[in-house]
């Protein structure tokens, strides 16, 4: 759809910064023009009008697992071996494909309504989420996590993820990429990770890993291998500019080198570490290392939402807080983490606002109760925006959500499913 926003003020995220009563035009899926005058040329199909808004680019959720929205609420209040080992893993062993689909469907939901452009997940069932990412619309970076057991074969582990990657990647006009994955140092070992590099070797791809989520699998780690977490990785080739790292909760000052030096990105989790005890990441110190910094949700059942506008307020007031310092990390950084960095971590040209990039907008009522007055435009979506204030989120160009309805999923019809066809099989 061409869309036209008139007289708008614009988050470019660019060098650009903040425009004020510009207009905005939007043709086959991309960014087509910025700027004080009008746009020549344009068959316009929808004007949108810039009074009282503010318009910005579509956030990434740089890690979550979309699927679990079916564990809302599940296991709460205890620390992440526990959660994962006695609560998640039980449940997730009942998994199914159709499980999956109908569950990713709902958090795409809940994402597109959140401001929500694209996400990187780490999952299983794959397939599944795939329909729901083709039929929602929505873009994002889907990876196995790998584990190995005893017994496992790692080359065959592997080979399944090189033919979901082969299958998937870059289709739905590229809004789908296949990612490799490995799910964390403590749940695999050096068959699996030689394995996964030997891939990346032969064809790159982003590699999603979970890494010193918590000080316990930190330390195990260092006692066991002699290394920690990100020096045992990267010895085997893991660690590359195409590696998302989430949490990064524990990365000692060698550990940050080490992902700075290959240009690695960390994605930020601070509600879901909150929630499970974990720490908090130390902020100020990856953004003065020069590390990609990315921020995300993590799953539903350790952060009980997709909300990323409520992750990136929480992720500046920590650091203000611990710090001591209001100064630690400003809004326009962590947005610029929940936009333009987690663009780069997905290895896209997603996250800020220029001619011929992709049309991934948000448009923000800067009317609404909770953002009226937006003095401040950058501090107005960090720390007053949620998604109340969202009136249309865009992907490619095409408007998934506006003012309440979700325009290529039908929310009613997959809670109806869920209630039927998903609860039964996990939790009766």
């Amino acid at each position: 759809m061409n869309v036209l926003f008139k007289g708008i003020d614009l988050l470019t995220m660019t060098s650009e910064g903040f425009l004020h009563n510009v207009n905005v035009a939007v043709a086959d899926g991309k960014i087509a023009y910025v700027g004080k005058g009008m746009p020549t040329g344009l068959l316009t199909q929808k004007v949108v009008s810039g009074q009282d808004k503010l318009l910005m680019p579509g956030l990434v959720n740089a890690h979550t697992h979309l699927p679990m929205v079916a564990m809302r609420g599940y296991a709460g209040d205890m620390n992440l071996q526990k959660w994962l080992f006695d609560m998640i893993f039980p449940v997730e062993a009942k998994w199914d494909e159709e499980c999956i689909e109908i569950a990713t469907k709902l958090a795409i939901c809940e994402s597109l309504a959140s401001g929500t452009t694209s996400v990187s997940d780490m999952y299983f069932f794959l397939e599944g989420m795939a329909r729901a990412v083709s039929d929602s619309g929505i873009r994002a970076n889907l990876s196995r996590g790998l584990s190995l057991s005893e017994g496992e074969d790692a080359e065959e582990k592997v080979a399944d993820a090189l033919d979901f990657i082969k299958r998937y990647d870059n289709t739905e006009d590229g809004r789908l990429k296949a990612d490799l994955g490995v799910h964390a140092e403590y749940t695999s070992s050096p068959e699996l990770w030689r394995a996964v590099a030997d891939a990346y070797a032969r064809e790159p791809h982003c590699i999603q890993i979970h890494l010193s989520e918590t000080e316990s699998e930190h330390e195990a780690c260092k006692q066991k291998y002699g290394a920690t977490p990100t020096a045992l990785l990267d010895s085997y080739g893991l660690i590359t500019a195409d590696t998302l790292c989430a949490h990064g909760v524990y990365l000692e000052e060698g550990d940050m080198d080490i992902l700075a030096a290959r240009g690695a990105s960390v994605a930020h989790c601070p509600m879901s570490n909150l929630k499970l005890g974990s720490g908090v990441a130390r902020v100020p110190k990856l953004i003065g290392k020069g590390i990609n910094l990315a921020i995300g949700t993590d799953g539903a059942s350790s952060n009980n939402n997709t909300d990323m506008f409520a992750e990136m307020k929480i992720a500046a007031l920590l650091q203000k807080g611990l710090c001591r310092d209001p100064e630690a990390v400003s809004a326009k950084e962590i947005l610029s983490a929940a936009t333009v960095g987690g663009g780069r971590a997905q290895g896209r040209d997603v996250g800020c606002i220029e001619a011929g990039r992709p049309a991934d907008l948000v448009l923000l009522d800067t009317g609404s109760a909770e953002m009226f007055p937006a003095l401040e435009p950058y501090s107005a979506a960090v720390y007053s925006a949620g998604p109340s204030s969202v009136i249309m989120t865009m992907v490619d160009g095409n408007v998934l959500y506006e003012k309440g309805e979700f325009k290529s999923l039908d929310r009613e019809k997959l809670k109806a499913e869920f209630k039927t066809k998903v609860i039964p099989k996990l939790y009766l």
